[in-house]
Protein backbone atom coordinates (compact mmCIF):
# COMPACT_ATOMS: atom_id res chain seq x y z
CA UNK A 1 0.00 0.00 0.00
CA UNK A 2 1.27 3.36 -1.01
CA UNK A 3 -0.55 5.70 1.34
CA UNK A 4 -4.17 7.43 1.48
CA UNK A 5 -4.35 8.74 -1.87
CA UNK A 6 -4.45 5.61 -3.70
CA UNK A 7 -1.02 4.94 -5.20
CA UNK A 8 1.85 6.08 -6.74
CA UNK A 9 -0.29 7.13 -10.15
CA UNK A 10 -2.56 9.66 -7.53
CA UNK A 11 0.00 11.08 -6.32
CA UNK A 12 1.88 12.05 -9.62
CA UNK A 13 -1.90 13.20 -10.75
CA UNK A 14 -2.39 15.33 -7.55
CA UNK A 15 1.06 16.80 -8.21
CA UNK A 16 0.17 17.78 -11.71
CA UNK A 17 -3.37 18.92 -10.65
CA UNK A 18 -1.90 21.44 -8.12
CA UNK A 19 0.71 22.37 -10.46
CA UNK A 20 -1.71 23.29 -12.90
CA UNK A 21 -3.61 25.31 -10.37
CA UNK A 22 -0.53 27.11 -9.13
CA UNK A 23 0.54 28.10 -12.71
CA UNK A 24 -3.37 29.43 -13.63
CA UNK A 25 -3.21 31.50 -10.18
CA UNK A 26 0.33 32.76 -11.03
CA UNK A 27 -0.85 33.77 -14.80
CA UNK A 28 -4.36 35.38 -13.63
CA UNK A 29 -2.54 37.30 -10.76
CA UNK A 30 0.26 38.66 -13.34
CA UNK A 31 -2.72 39.46 -15.48
CA UNK A 32 -4.54 41.64 -13.42
CA UNK A 33 -1.03 42.93 -12.11
CA UNK A 34 -0.09 43.84 -16.09
CA UNK A 35 -3.71 45.43 -16.82
CA UNK A 36 -3.67 47.92 -13.09
CA UNK A 37 0.07 48.91 -14.24
CA UNK A 38 -1.31 49.97 -17.69
CA UNK A 39 -4.47 51.72 -16.21
CA UNK A 40 -1.94 53.25 -14.18
CA UNK A 41 0.07 54.70 -16.73
CA UNK A 42 -2.59 56.41 -18.82
CA UNK A 43 -4.10 57.92 -15.84
CA UNK A 44 -0.45 59.60 -14.86
CA UNK A 45 -0.24 60.73 -19.14
CA UNK A 46 -4.15 62.10 -18.82
CA UNK A 47 -2.88 63.94 -15.52
CA UNK A 48 0.59 65.16 -17.16
CA UNK A 49 -1.21 66.60 -20.32
CA UNK A 50 -4.01 68.00 -18.52
CA UNK A 51 -1.35 69.65 -16.30
CA UNK A 52 0.66 71.02 -19.13
CA UNK A 53 -2.02 72.21 -20.37
CA UNK A 54 -2.66 74.52 -17.53
CA UNK A 55 1.04 75.70 -17.32
CA UNK A 56 0.02 76.71 -21.11
CA UNK A 57 -2.65 78.41 -20.26
CA UNK A 58 -0.76 80.44 -17.76
CA UNK A 59 1.97 80.88 -19.55
CA UNK A 60 4.09 78.88 -17.45
CA UNK A 61 4.98 76.25 -20.33
CA UNK A 62 6.26 76.54 -23.62
CA UNK A 63 6.31 73.74 -25.85
CA UNK A 64 9.10 73.24 -28.91
CA UNK A 65 9.07 71.06 -32.01
CA UNK A 66 11.42 68.05 -30.85
CA UNK A 67 9.63 67.10 -27.89
CA UNK A 68 11.66 70.82 -25.54
CA UNK A 69 9.44 72.39 -23.29
CA UNK A 70 10.76 75.29 -21.41
CA UNK A 71 9.40 75.79 -17.82
CA UNK A 72 9.40 79.00 -15.99
CA UNK A 73 9.28 78.60 -11.96
CA UNK A 74 10.31 81.29 -9.68
CA UNK A 75 13.56 82.85 -10.81
CA UNK A 76 14.30 79.62 -12.74
CA UNK A 77 14.30 78.57 -16.53
CA UNK A 78 13.90 74.59 -16.71
CA UNK A 79 14.60 73.68 -20.31
CA UNK A 80 13.52 69.20 -20.71
CA UNK A 81 14.61 67.47 -23.73
CA UNK A 82 13.75 63.14 -23.83
CA UNK A 83 17.24 62.78 -22.23
CA UNK A 84 18.64 65.58 -20.92
CA UNK A 85 17.37 68.76 -18.62
CA UNK A 86 18.87 72.32 -18.02
CA UNK A 87 18.26 74.52 -15.52
CA UNK A 88 19.40 77.83 -16.21
CA UNK A 89 18.59 80.86 -13.08
CA UNK A 90 17.33 84.66 -14.30
CA UNK A 91 20.93 85.67 -15.24
CA UNK A 92 21.81 82.88 -17.04
CA UNK A 93 18.84 83.35 -18.75
CA UNK A 94 19.96 86.79 -19.77
CA UNK A 95 23.03 85.92 -21.10
CA UNK A 96 21.30 82.96 -23.20
CA UNK A 97 18.44 85.47 -24.91
CA UNK A 98 21.77 87.89 -25.43
CA UNK A 99 23.99 85.55 -27.08
CA UNK A 100 20.93 84.22 -28.96
CA UNK A 101 20.08 87.90 -30.57
CA UNK A 102 23.53 88.44 -31.39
Amino acid sequence: MCGYLGGKNMQREFIIFAGIVVVSIFMTLHSHNKQAMRDSEIRLSEQRESQENLLMQEGELIKLDGGVTLTKSADLIIIKQSNSTIILNEDDAREVIAFLGR
